[in-house]
């Protein structure tokens, strides 16, 4: 069935977007580091198959689970792999590292709020509705997901030492996130409601709806299937980060117990 040529957006206008950001990166962040350059490679497949694959035909109108992907990715991946993808700049004095931005807890909350929130709003059943039938609606809410994703991911993996949480509050910040997607999967999954109205009853123009809920795809399983990819994906990315945290922490406190025993020694 993903091989279906109407299923697939090859003249999606998300490709003016990955080529602006492909000019503008190298442009900007010469000499390229071939790893950050990996994950900006990864970021972009990832956008441009949000849209150009059946997820993203798929996501406009027809199918939950599919729309859900298509959010998660815009919110949690794409924005990750773009920060991954900056250079990291190294602080110009040892007392730096240390010197975190006055507006760090701002920033952080801001971020938090962002992350969680989008995805609580925009899953309000007549906001749900409005963004998949009204393209500038639905333009808006994308561009809010990339966007938080970004603020959101900024305190963990920003470019910038000196915009970072420290590790324990960063776990703690990863933690509560997870509780946030957790507590709305949960709703999503259980609920008698009918989350996005507009995917209850989709007009099945390619025949394909009928194939899936032949194969036990209804409306209420797909939304119980929405439900947990919002629930376990989102939760699995955060611990991934939460042990990245910890072994920075590790790394970090290890590095100054060595230069302060060399320097005694010394």
């Amino acid at each position: 069935m993903i091989w279906t040529p109407e299923l697939w957006h090859w003249m999606s206008p998300v490709w003016w977007v990955v080529g602006l950001i492909l000019v503008v990166y190298f442009v900007m962040f010469r000499p390229i580091q071939p790893a950050r350059l990996i994950a900006l490679l990864l970021g972009l497949l990832f956008l441009s198959m949000a849209y150009v694959s059946p997820v993203g035909y798929l996501a406009d109108g027809f199918i939950f689970s599919a729309h859900m992907v298509q959010h998660l990715l815009m919110l949690l991946v794409v924005p990750l792999c773009l920060l991954l993808s900056l250079p990291r700049k190294q602080p110009k004095r040892a007392a730096d590292s240390s010197d975190k931005v006055p507006a760090l807890k701002l920033i952080a909350t801001i971020g938090w709020i962002g992350g969680v929130g989008a995805m609580w709003f925009w899953h309000v059943p007549s906001l749900c509705t409005l963004s998949t039938e009204t393209f500038t609606v639905g333009l808006l809410r994308d561009t809010s997901f990339l966007l938080a994703g970004l603020i959101f991911w900024w305190p963990i993996y920003g470019p910038l030492e000196r915009t970072r949480l420290e590790p324990p509050v960063g776990v703690l910040y990863l933690f509560t996130a997870c509780l946030g997607c957790s507590l709305l999967g949960i709703y999503i999954t259980f609920t008698s409601t009918v989350v996005c109205p507009v995917f209850a009853t989709p007009a099945d123009s390619l025949g394909i709806l009928a194939q899936l809920q032949a194969a036990g795809l209804t409306p209420a399983v797909d939304q119980n299937i929405g439900g947990l990819l919002m629930w376990i994906p989102p939760c699995m990315l955060y611990t991934g980060a939460i042990i990245s945290l910890l072994a920075r922490w590790y790394t970090s406190v290890d590095h100054d117990h060595s230069t302060t025993t060399a320097a005694r020694l010394t």
